[in-house]
């Protein structure tokens, strides 16, 4: 396994304003309530009236499909900043999962783990995409993983972000998985909510960022209770672990450093079991840095996801949906590769990719 630091452009969130920090100096980061406002008013919604639910499905942008499959409690404005950045290199989706939305339909006890796949495939078919690149959150790249393994013809490379295999629950967890069952509402009804977002989440949000903090619990508060207990149900019954070495996908990893909410062992578990799989730690990161390093979140997933520049590869991925591959035109380096031989102090794992 080879060993390699990433651009320093992927640390300091000063740098979180644009897509590339202007040279000698840094830019002041994104207004979040601005950048909701620019993807409200580009992004094309839909709704796809699917064997489950009625799901609400957002795109923007045109080039490869990316298909963003979000975490376990987050609205879609919490992804505004980085699919904005996305958006201008793919056409991205991202969608509601079952019981986000009250009136969608979901008959919540009947969904499963596996239904939450037939929905993805199932949404790719409705807007007819043939293949496409994921982007799993959290719990999102749970689905991106079990998709990977059970339609790999389906996907290209693929990103997952503070992602896992299984996870073990608390006493706490436990509790709180009971209760959420019996309470309707929002999460931002429920007692110590801010208290425990605070303690895992808090640090991650330095003074230049500092005015995120109140969009992250606002948003954080309007998932449906009954929503987050039911897929923190699917979790908790959930073991993936003895189909990652049948995962034959390229898969980059992305790991927080100071992530509290999936401990770095999760991380190491999927680094040695998926046969094709690269890594990346992001120091200073928490679990969240689609909001606290969005900018540099999208360039590290954009930069992996299409090899080379448009203009210099030898296949046009707007055509089709495999990325470019290693080289540029003529087995030359790729400009978009650059940023791997930087320096800073990410971390880069490589296997080889057989």
């Amino acid at each position: 396994m080879v060993t390699q630091s990433l651009d320093d452009s992927l640390q300091p969130p000063a740098a979180d304003s644009g897509p590339f920090p202007a040279a000698g100096g840094c830019q002041p980061p994104a207004d979040l309530r601005q950048q909701v406002r620019q993807y409200d008013e580009r992004a094309a919604v839909g709704t796809w009236p699917g064997p489950r639910y009625r799901m609400i499905h957002r795109t923007l942008g045109q080039g490869p499909a990316l298909i963003w499959l979000p975490g376990i409690a987050a609205t879609y404005r919490t992804y505004a900043l980085v699919l904005n950045r996305l958006g201008e290199g793919f056409r991205t989706i991202q969608y509601e999962y079952p019981g986000d939305r009250k009136g969608d339909g979901a008959r919540l006890g009947r969904i499963t783990h596996d239904h939450l796949v037939d929905d993805l495939i199932g949404l790719m078919d409705h807007l007819d995409i043939g293949r496409a690149h994921l982007a799993g959150i959290s719990f999102g790249s749970t689905i991106a993983l079990k998709a990977l393994e059970r339609a790999p013809e389906r996907f290209s490379r693929t990103v997952v972000q503070g992602a896992f295999a299984h996870r073990r629950f608390t006493a706490a967890e436990r509790l709180a998985l009971f209760l959420g069952r019996r309470v309707p509402g929002t999460v931002a009804r429920l007692p110590l909510r801010q208290t425990i977002l605070a303690y895992n989440n808090k640090m991650d949000f330095p003074r230049i960022i500092e005015d995120r903090w109140p969009f992250y619990l606002e948003e954080n508060g309007q998932t449906q209770i009954r929503a987050l207990a039911h897929r923190a149900s699917l979790v908790a019954r959930l073991d993936l672990r003895p189909s990652l070495a049948r995962i034959d996908a390229e898969i980059l990893l992305v790991q927080g450093r100071d992530d509290r909410i999936v401990p770095h062992r999760y991380f190491e578990e999927l680094k040695a079991a998926l046969p094709r799989s690269e890594s990346v730690v992001m120091p200073t990161v928490g679990h969240i840095p689609h909001i606290t390093h969005a900018e540099s979140l999208a360039k590290l997933i954009g930069d992996w996801l299409l090899t080379c520049e448009p203009a210099s590869c030898t296949r046009d991925p707007a055509a089709g949906t495999a990325p470019c591959g290693a080289g540029g035109q003529d087995g030359a380096a790729c400009p978009a590769r650059a940023w791997a031989n930087g320096s800073g102090d990410q971390v880069h794992d490589r296997k080889p990719l057989a």
